[in-house]
């Protein structure tokens, strides 16, 4: 096979073992050529997996210039001395949090006793099985009410299930109980009880993510400290109270948000924006068995929750696409008449936090443009910010005091974090961690435009580029894409990102249908049946930019990771003239399959269920892999998959490869990059993320012809 790009002879692919499976899927006939894909344990296809690896690390690691494009990222990765993560802060003024310094690989968990105190070393994650050969990171922390306690999560790199680990904060010494069998980081965690004499967490019976079994009949449970963790004690899951008709792919969880609340609040949910609600009372804990009562169903697209006494405080898109704040009561809900707080802006309403004052919420437009305001006795006022933001997080320590942090950040902007005095309206610079400066950035632009759908519809593209940009169709473009899950791509600075730029580049954000970036009704325009709308929106975007002379076919680069993957792949397997190079991270490839994987049952709420003639349609629809052509010239193609995916099985994109390289009637390489050290992408350590992203970018170089990333030739 012989590459286009500086004509180098590239060695012909492993042979991936077949097997055709026909089946009838409501009239519709789909061959399956490499169904034996799906079976992770045939030696063959672990054979194949290996020598996939094998060869696309051998190419990857042959492109010139990576030497000199890690020393500048490393460079800015580091350029702050060290960098915080999961700040937590207690009643107490306490702080807890993970702190990675510029010469680690990993972060540690810290403790400050107020915001002016020393840094003291809590927890190193060394310390966890110094024997084992594995290298363990902290996923997840929470301290107890009183901090008393503090739960730590280790994972091992590049995975995600984990083991929870109990701090005493009054010896500063670990309890020997390991709770096994769960995934903090996933969904919502650690719930600790009012007296900090245990908490609730969600179980999972099965943790190997290639069983059947995984991801099904979880179950939340209740834990007191010093017990066998082995003794569970559920109290909510779909053998304790079949009353809800629990499906075993549904997450059943419970939180309580207060100490004081009078209520627990249940979510029934998975993949997918809205779930179903629940409550109980916390007085009944020390009963050992709730009494679970239904709140609200997924139809009142219920997004975040408080209780306030006998009243619970919510936001939702039911009959307001950009979401509005609302109340009713409790134990006499009432969903078609409830008190209206903060009615539907032209902005969407993004997040509401409640502290003695009143309630803060912020606001986004497009995506990209963010505000904060302030609400109280039936008044709201904006809040003037220290600076534009694209985006804004708040956090409070609860609802009991007045303890408001903003933090404020933008494509082009390092994080900020700042202290809001509301008796004075002003903000104070309240930093956990040194700013670093960036000079080599000083000359970018961010340019917000709409571009014009296929049917009409405005879609938001964020446009990073230098300020002497030439437009002359020659500028290397990387166009970023996600929408599913209604979940936004914010603007936030990234110094990897901006490497890209500072080498001459673009990089866009085209905030397609399926996201939240423009409501409710954005995120229903791209999922299940119209999930057409997030992959042509994708095109609408990229021919954008071709005609406004920023880039041409021949330099636009589009990549798109896990949901993503439906969006790069059929973008790719619709329009292949349309781009260089196509990157698909640890993506969903093989939707109308997906069903058949650990954690497809979960993600049907999003995409469809092949049991539904409809949805099946969409997702045949959607399916990259069944959309391959024969004899058909694709771009250039990095495909990837972790070994350690619990979310997305390998034989979703392994698939994809395999087909794509067999069809592809073109000289452009189709690489697979098997992982067996990392998952997701997430809990990475330092240098998996600089690897990824460095193979990454010298693909698109070396594809798109830039002189400094060749192809060398193999050593003999």
């Amino acid at each position: 096979m012989e590459n286009p790009i500086h004509n180098i002879q590239l060695p012909p692919y492993p042979i991936a073992p077949t097997q055709r499976v026909t089946e009838d899927y409501f009239g519709i006939t789909i061959q399956d050529d490499f169904r034996n894909l799906e079976n992770l344990e045939d030696s063959k296809v672990t054979q194949w997996f290996r020598e996939e690896a094998t060869y696309t690390e051998n190419i990857l690691n042959r492109i010139t210039g990576q030497e000199a494009l890690l020393e500048k990222m490393t460079d800015y990765i580091n350029r702050k001395s060290f960098r915080l993560q999961q700040i937590q802060i207690t009643q107490k003024d306490e702080y807890f949090f993970i702190k990675q310094n510029a010469d680690e690989n990993i972060g540690r968990l810290f403790y400050r006793k107020n915001f002016e105190s020393e840094d003291e070393l809590l927890y190193d994650p060394k310390d966890f099985k110094p024997d084992s050969d594995k290298t363990y990171v902290i996923s997840y922390i929470h301290p107890s009410w009183d901090s008393s306690y503090i739960v730590i999560a280790l994972t091992p790199r590049g995975s995600e299930i984990a083991e929870m680990l109990i701090m005493d904060m009054k010896t500063q010494t670990i309890l020997p109980q390991i709770i096994t069998h769960c995934w903090p980081s996933n969904g919502t965690g650690v719930s600790w009880l009012p007296d900090n004499s245990g908490f609730i967490y969600l179980h999972y019976p099965e943790i190997d993510h290639q069983d059947d079994n995984f991801l099904k009949d979880m179950k939340t449970v209740l834990y007191k400290i010093g017990n066998n963790p082995k003794d569970l004690t559920v109290i909510l899951s779909r053998e304790t109270h079949p009353e809800f008709n629990m499906q075993p792919e549904d997450f059943p969880s419970a939180t309580l948000l207060h100490p004081n609340d009078t209520y627990l609040h249940g979510s029934i949910r998975g993949a997918t924006a809205y779930g179903r609600g629940l409550y109980a009372k916390v007085e009944d804990l020390k009963k050992g068995k709730l009494q679970w009562k239904k709140l609200y169903d997924e139809k009142d697209k219920i997004s975040q929750v408080l209780f306030v006494k006998d009243e619970f405080i919510y936001s939702s898109a039911q009959d307001a696409s950009n979401f509005q704040i609302l109340k009713t009561k409790v134990e006499q809900a009432d969903f078609k008449n409830p008190t209206v707080l903060i009615p539907q802006k032209e902005e969407v309403i993004n997040n509401f936090q409640m502290t003695s004052d009143g309630i803060y919420f912020t606001t986004i437009k497009n995506g990209v443009e963010a505000k904060l305001y302030f609400f109280k006795d039936g008044k709201e006022q904006e809040i003037n910010l220290p600076k534009a933001s694209g985006t804004i997080s708040i956090r409070t320590k609860d609802k009991s005091q007045p303890d408001i942090w903003v933090h404020n950040t933008g494509w082009l902007n390092n994080s900020r974090r700042y202290k809001y005095l509301p008796n004075q309206q002003k903000f104070v610079l309240e930093e956990l961690s040194p700013q670093a400066a960036y000079p080599e950035f000083e000359g970018f632009v961010v340019k917000e435009v709409l571009v014009s759908a296929h049917d009409g519809e405005l879609i938001p593209l964020s446009i990073i580029h230098q300020k002497e940009v030439i437009l002359d169709g020659q500028n290397p473009t990387i166009l970023l894409g996600y929408g599913s899950y209604g979940i936004s791509l914010k603007p936030h600075f990234n110094p990897i990102v901006l490497a890209w730029v500072e080498q001459g580049g673009i990089y866009c954000i085209p905030h397609v249908r399926g996201g939240g970036e423009k409501g409710d009704a954005w995120y229903q325009g791209g999922k299940k049946t119209n999930k057409p709308n997030t992959w042509k929106d994708l095109i609408s975007c990229t021919e954008y930019m071709i005609e406004q002379g920023y880039t041409s076919k021949e330099k636009t680069i589009i990549r798109g990771g896990s949901a993503g993957g439906i969006l790069v792949g059929r973008a790719l397997t619709e329009r292949p003239d349309l781009f260089a190079v196509v990157i698909a991270q640890v993506g969903m490839m093989n939707p109308l399959r997906s069903e058949q994987s650990p954690n497809g049952p979960n993600n049907t709420k999003e995409f469809g269920t092949v049991k539904d003639e409809v949805e099946c349609k969409a997702l045949i629809e959607m399916d990259s892999y069944l959309h391959i052509q024969p004899d058909t010239q694709y771009p250039a193609t990095l495909i990837t998959a972790g070994m350690n995916d619990p979310r997305i099985i390998a034989w979703q994109p392994g698939k994809f490869a395999a087909k794509l390289q067999k069809f592809n009637a073109s000289d452009k390489p189709i690489l697979f990059k098997v992982d067996y050290n990392s998952g997701h992408g997430l809990n990475n350590t330092k240098s998996q993320y600089l690897q990824q992203s460095i193979h990454r970018y010298a693909f698109a170089l070396w594809q798109i012809g830039h002189p400094d990333y060749v192809l060398k030739d193999e050593e003999k």
